[in-house]
């Protein structure tokens, strides 16, 4: 019944939104530490049974990125390929 109301039938993007939320909330109290998520996208490693669209080399970039900004950076943003969504 939750289908047919809407709802999806896993939970696994109510858990990248609220990973999302708290990356806002994380990075508005601590305004002096770089605080982002991202999300690596569809990687062939054991997670995806090796079923992913990108390697695991590509899905690293985003989060590498995001380890290596310098102080005074962007925070408490999402990023995918290395860019910031809206969210």
């Amino acid at each position: 019944k939750h289908k047919e109301n809407g709802w999806p039938g896993s939970c696994y993007g109510t858990s990248k939104l609220g990973v999302i939320a708290l990356t806002k909330v994380l990075a508005r109290n601590y305004p002096d530490i770089l605080i982002n998520a991202c999300c690596p996208g569809y990687c062939q490693t054991d997670m995806s049974s090796h079923r992913g669209t990108r390697t695991a080399e590509n899905g690293a970039r985003t989060p590498f990125y995001l380890a290596t900004l310098t102080a005074g950076s962007v925070t408490g943003k999402f990023f995918y390929d290395e860019k910031e969504l809206a969210w």
